[in-house]
């Protein structure tokens, strides 16, 4: 791109100085024509490089459209299945309001609320039935499967900008193997962590960074695709609109339990220092 324009800005420049001779010079007349002759030339040159780029722009645009299409729906769906998952997590555990927005939900705030209500024990709704601790390593697997299919399979369509949002984002992701690690490190050892999220996950700020930028890119190519002529790619709705039955969320801990499981582990912990101290 740069050495045409750098061509289309020499033979520019020439064509204005060879017509200026020609208008404006003390030459004779054969030196004129020559002038004129150089100066059409020159003029002509640039007509076809300008219309060789357009034909060559356009055609590339063509080819790489389609390819285009299918990288923005890979990461339009890695981006909305996490979102819905963490969606899913906030309705099935945390009590009163929903977050009325993606904004609302991916922030430090609100996860948190996730993390001192979602029970590991308890079941979401999905089929076959497990256990949070089954599920929740599942996803997040996934989720980084994902990310390393479109790193890897449209390295080369994808504008940086969205390359390095994937790349950010797959390097936040909380580790799949986090929670199973350490409920059998505590098994092993004896250490009475409350079965709450909050203990057995990590989630670093630039999660959600990543994580709200993707929607804001994969909303503004859709846009750019549409302009383009595809009419069908998706774009990301930013509302969440939640429905779920009246009453104690079906994953949230019993406050009672988690009382108890707290009480536990602080006993422990005094137990833990008496011992140390002695």
């Amino acid at each position: 791109m740069k050495t045409r324009l750098l061509l289309i800005f020499i033979f520019t420049v020439l064509s204005v100085l060879s017509l200026y001779g020609v208008y404006y010079g003390q030459y004779n007349s054969e030196t004129s024509g020559v002038l004129a002759n150089l100066g059409t030339g020159f003029v002509g040159t640039i007509s076809t490089v300008l219309i060789v780029d357009w034909l060559y722009e356009r055609r590339e645009n063509a080819r790489v459209l389609p390819k285009r299409v299918v990288a923005h729906e890979d990461v339009r769906l890695l981006v909305v299945r996490t979102v819905g998952f963490w969606f899913d997590a906030y309705m099935a555990s945390v009590p009163g309001d929903l977050p009325a927005t993606i904004t609302e939900l991916v922030n430090r705030d609100s996860f948190n609320k996730i993390y001192g209500h979602l029970d590991l024990n308890s079941e979401p709704n999905v089929t076959p039935s497990r256990t949070w601790w089954q599920f929740l390593p599942e996803q997040l697997g996934e989720f980084q499967r994902r990310c390393d299919m479109i790193l890897h399979r449209h390295s080369e369509i994808l504008e940086p900008e969205a390359y390095l949002l994937v790349n950010k984002f797959v390097r936040s992701l909380p580790d799949p193997n986090f929670s199973t690690t350490i409920r059998r490190s505590d098994a092993e050892f004896g250490y009475p962590r409350p079965h709450v999220l909050g203990g057995h996950i990590v989630v670093l700020s630039s999660y959600f960074s990543a994580l709200l930028e993707l929607v804001s890119w994969c909303n503004r190519e859709a846009e750019e695709i549409k302009k383009a002529g595809i009419r069908e790619v998706l774009t990301i709705n930013e509302s969440l609109i939640g429905n779920r039955p009246a009453g104690t969320p079906r994953c949230m801990i019993d406050p009672v339990q988690y009382a108890v499981q707290r009480e536990r582990l602080a006993a422990y912990e005094r137990a833990k220092e008496t011992h140390v101290g002695q």
